[in-house]
């Protein structure tokens, strides 16, 4: 059975169709691979399941299902298994599935799932109120906020289990006021830590809490905190501290500075950079060296990029010198990957710094190549915008012929601006007219687009008149995001609506959603009134959101509450066989330029997310393209085709946000806004708390952390592989 499916798939992938059939062969091909995944485990002779077993994979595919879709359905299906099953599961799998479908009628279950006999409901349920009313998600799709969550929550934060503690205050750092924080802070001050895990994750998640509310209430108790022995909670209250953009935290911070601690280190000192004491630098300049001459040990480059980031806020020419010699203090080579990332950041640094003297460091780097030239050019432009002959006369843009490197030059040129710059980025347009859609020219057109409107080129609106013709989806955005109708014009929204009908059959949410956003400002014209409620009709549910709030806001009337479900080619047997593998354990083995990568995927968790992970993994779809964004100690981030953070497999999926943490090793969907995800995935370098709850976490690297740490922008990943049913011997973590 399992080599008949690999033969069709196989026949389904390499058959030439027609563009009306491909999204047919999506379907099909998706569909085979689930069937794939159950026929593995078919074969490896396990016990016949018990009718216990049946019924809770059929519950779960009826919930996944719904959330997929967006629905609760008509029935009592969600309320009855919330409140009624015998297996806590089962209540916890409801709970979290309206978290991610959002609908505020939902609320009242969750509020009476706050009193279940069982602590992971509760948990589970303040999880899914906290996804429900996000203050960012109201914000966007034109809700109200439910007064009754903060208060249900509160009540929560005494609850006699700390797991339900933990979910309260997260909740609450994501929809509530400065009450809230209060609430939280009281609960800190009177709080005993004993050093376990438990509590070390509860002061987590309530540290978090604080900075996403920013009450700068909250800097007492956290500066008593940050005298806790405890690397962990330090670097938690540094982040806080940088996130809240508190200036009078600086004490704690030159404190915490002192840690031996690494990554408290490089909280503390990216959070100096906040503090807006250009002095400050003398105590940062120390710690951009690999070398560290006053112990005479290694910096780590966590600590080294954090430096330089708070001296590229602090702003301070002084520090110019010791970021030069920070430079050229060890090779910069592809053998060298650390000082290779740390000169692409010092690049962007000399750059927002702004001083004159860096011009001879960042001409040297320019000459480089690679995602050193591209951020020097961009940075130089910056240095010269008063000199664009000594720009033109330092570099050519020649040098730049990748796509990567023709949209930097246009960067550059954007932020140079003048009538030269201006007219070589027309050429470069005319130039990407010749060529064809894949070829880097034309990859370049919508970074082309920005930097014209940057540059303030007096015809870039006749010039946009092509553009927003196009169904390019990145180009289209681009164009209209530069579009600014002339003065007096009696419909200047028209060339908008116009765009918006050349792609509404489609399914490009995310170019649908920044079109209707280019029209806020004229919202009251009956003409575009009429056009927000046509596309209340719109085939994807993200278009139907922003119409509604735009509705909203423009006070008009009979705006629907609900924006009804969400299109999905998942057939009901693919969410049947996504709940019979649940439970399987499958491994992606990432080859990469810089070495192996295997990550664990979390099938129950994300079944969806995984299952079109896997799916683009078996054909092929990740080999080849690269890692096109590398922040150190932040993230890496791969699988577009486009290279430039904008491109897709032609399709979208649904957020399946889950309680894992995005820690050191997590794999993450990126997202352009709710429901955006597709093929672009991102894999932690550090911990990230404010991901937490806000991102699809479908994975962990357990094995290969190391060259995830030692990736460099264009850097390529050779293949993806799948390895179903890992045995204990094939297991291992790192």
């Amino acid at each position: 059975m399992r080599q008949a499916i690999w033969q069709r798939i196989r026949v389904l992938a390499s058959s030439r169709f027609h563009s009306a059939d491909r999204s047919m062969r999506k379907k099909q091909v998706g569909l085979l691979l689930i069937s794939l995944l159950c026929a593995v485990g078919a074969a490896c002779g396990r016990r016949p399941m018990r009718p216990d077993g049946i019924e809770r994979n059929q519950l779960y595919a009826e919930i996944v299902k719904r959330e997929d879709r967006r629905i609760l359905g008509s029935d009592d299906f969600f309320p009855t298994h919330l409140r009624d099953s015998s297996r806590p599961q089962v209540q916890e799998w409801c709970a979290l599935a309206l978290g991610r479908i959002g609908n505020p009628q939902a609320l009242p279950w969750l509020y009476e799932a706050f009193h279940s006999p069982y602590a992971a409901v509760r948990a589970g349920a303040a999880f899914a109120v906290g996804m429900t009313e996000d203050r960012d998600l109201l914000r966007n799709e034109g809700h109200t906020a439910d007064a009754r969550a903060a208060v249900e929550l509160r009540a929560l934060l005494d609850d006699a289990a700390i797991a339900v503690r933990m979910r309260a205050v997260e909740a609450l750092g994501k929809i509530g006021q400065d009450t809230d924080a209060l609430e939280i802070i009281k609960r800190l001050e009177s709080f005993s830590y004993d050093g376990s895990p438990p509590q070390r994750a509860y002061l987590g998640f309530a540290i978090t809490a604080l900075m996403r509310l920013k009450n700068l209430a909250a800097r007492p108790v956290l500066e008593r905190l940050a005298g806790i022995d405890d690397p962990e909670i330090q670097w938690r209250i540094a982040n806080a501290f940088y996130r809240m953009r508190d200036k009078d935290a600086r004490p704690v911070l030159e404190r915490l500075l002192q840690s031996s601690n690494s990554d408290v280190r490089a909280h503390a000192a990216r959070a100096l950079g906040v503090c807006g004491n250009p002095g400050l630098a003398t105590l940062l300049e120390p710690l951009l060296g690999p070398a560290d001459k006053r112990i005479g040990s290694t910096t780590p480059l966590s600590v080294r990029v954090c430096a330089l980031q708070a001296l590229m806020n602090l702003k301070n020419p002084h520090a110019v010198p010791a970021i030069e010699e920070a430079l050229w203090a060890a090779p910069i080579s592809e053998s060298n990957p650390d000082q290779l990332n740390f000169a692409v950041q010092a690049a962007a640094a000399l750059g927002n710094i702004g001083s004159q003297e860096s011009t001879g460091a960042l001409q040297r780097l320019a000459r480089m190549g690679g995602p050193i030239a591209d951020s020097a050019v961009v940075a130089l432009a910056k240095l010269l915008r008063n000199d664009p002959e000594q720009f033109f006369a330092l570099v050519s843009g020649a040098r730049f012929d990748s796509a990567a490197g023709m949209r930097a030059w246009a960067q550059a040129l954007g932020e140079l601006g003048g009538p030269r710059a201006q007219s070589e980025l027309k050429m470069m347009l005319v130039r990407a007219a010749d060529a064809q859609a894949e070829a880097p020219a034309a990859l370049a057109v919508p970074s082309v687009l920005q930097a014209l409107a940057r540059a303030q080129a007096p015809d870039l609106q006749q010039i946009l008149g092509t553009y927003l013709t196009l169904h390019d989806g990145v180009v289209l955005r681009a164009a209209a995001a530069a579009f600014q109708p002339a003065a007096g014009a009696a419909t200047p929204w028209q060339p908008i609506l116009q765009a918006y009908a050349g792609i509404a059959p489609g399914s490009d949410a995310e170019t649908k959603v920044a079109l209707l956003d280019r029209i806020r400002f004229w919202i009251h014209a009956p003409e575009v009134e009429s056009f927000l409620r046509s596309a209340l009709q719109d085939r994807e549910r993200n278009a139907r959101i922003a119409a509604a709030r735009l509705l909203k806001t423009a006070a008009h009337a009979d705006v629907p509450e609900d924006p009804g479900p969400a299109t999905s080619n998942v057939t009901d047997l693919a969410y049947v066989q996504l709940a019979s593998a649940r439970q399987d354990r499958t491994i992606a083995v990432m080859d990469t330029a810089r070495g192996r990568i295997e990550i664990e995927l979390f099938r129950e968790d994300a079944p969806l997310t995984v299952a079109n992970f896997v799916s683009l993994a078996q054909h092929g779809f990740f080999d080849g393209l690269s890692f096109m964004r590398v922040v150190p100690y932040f993230v890496i981030q791969g699988g577009d085709p486009r290279n430039d953070q904008e491109g897709g497999p032609g399709y979208t999926i649904r957020c399946e946000i889950n309680m894992h943490p995005f820690e050191r090793g997590a794999v993450g969907m990126a997202l352009a806004g709710k429901d955006t995800g597709g093929s672009q995935f991102f894999i932690a370098l550090s911990p990230q708390p404010h991901l937490d709850g806000g991102y699809t976490c479908f994975g962990r690297v357990i094995s290969g952390m190391p060259p995830a740490e030692h990736m460099v922008a264009g850097d390529r990943i050779l293949s993806v592989r799948v390895k179903e049913e890992i045995t204990l011997f094939d297991y291992r973590r790192y």
